[in-house]
């Protein structure tokens, strides 16, 4: 499986190579919009109404509505200003928290994290740490270009990378309309209805309930490719972009850290750290040399 990034997670002033994967892919069917008439694949233009033409890539830019049709438009520099100086590639720990405090609402996307360099000692300390105290790190990283709250826990030999909504993007639950309860349940209701619950109950199995929706599209599917019911076009194949591979960490002393992370006083202050790729940790070496040299 190919990383997302190779980065680090932040622990105190330990730092931990780690390395991010996709967790989740989205099987949901897709559609395309076809020409009915010849059955050809819509292109979806960006146009112009107001200059009645089509408008390339380079001619576009991004603003905010502050009101009706009114927009503060903002350059590249100037969303790059926003964005921040931290680069995607590291997950700080802010805090350690009780995962059954945790609402599950909260939670949006997720991701694999598994070990970045050629040791993972750091790596299982953590892991083996938490699952010992039962507790998961409230964490802060950056995918693409924003930072997000994220809960980091053990699963197995890796950990899973939860991305986190923020909490004013939570939708309040106070004004749902909720009918007054004429009477409270009996106590024979009560004593059906957890029955029913004790004989519906089992460990928990995703593989028992598929995507029944799926797979009446593809049985579908099929039935249109046997009876030729098909429309031909010429498509266009797109490349992908793969992310760069990066190389092993420095030898650390774990308990030094740990010690010295446990004496110190006031919040936190370990930031994230720009990922490093293979390339530049063969360089630096090569440059200080150089550098020695010619002193």
């Amino acid at each position: 499986m190919r990383a997302i990034w190779t980065g680090e997670i932040a622990f105190g002033l330990v730092t931990i190579p780690a390395k991010l994967y996709t967790a989740t892919r989205d099987l949901t069917p897709q559609f395309n919009m076809l020409h009915k008439e010849c059955g050809t694949r819509i292109n979806m233009v960006r146009r112009c109404p107001k200059c009645q033409r089509d408008v390339e890539w380079g001619e576009l830019g991004k603003g905010y509505e502050v009101e009706k049709g009114v927009y503060a438009l903002f350059s590249k520099e100037e969303l790059a200003k926003i964005d921040g100086d931290d680069a995607a590639g590291a997950i700080e720990i802010v805090e350690f928290v009780d995962p059954l405090d945790i609402d599950l609402a909260y939670i949006d996307k997720s991701y694999w994290v598994g070990p970045g360099g050629k040791s993972s000692r750091g790596f299982s300390l953590l892991r083996e740490t938490l699952e010992k105290v039962k507790r998961v790190a409230l964490a802060k990283t950056k995918i693409r270009t924003r930072t997000r709250l994220a809960i980091l826990r053990p699963r197995g030999k890796v950990f899973a990378l939860e991305m986190m909504r923020y909490a004013d993007e939570m939708v309040s639950d106070d004004d749902i309309d909720m009918p007054e309860s004429a009477k409270k349940a009996t106590p024979r209701e009560l004593e059906l209805a957890l029955d029913l619950v004790k004989k519906l109950s089992g460990p928990f199995d995703p593989s028992k309930h598929p995507d029944e929706y799926r797979a009446a599209v593809e049985a579908a599917v099929e039935e249109k490719v046997a009876a030729d019911d098909l429309a031909r076009q010429e498509s266009l194949g797109e490349e992908k972009e793969e992310a760069p591979e990066a190389g092993g960490a420095k030898v650390i002393d774990l308990a030094e850290l740990l010690s010295r992370s446990l004496g110190k006083v006031g919040p936190h202050k370990a930031g994230p750290k720009k990922a490093v790729t293979r390339e530049e940790e063969v360089e630096e070496p090569k440059a200080k040399k150089a550098k020695k040299k010619a002193g």
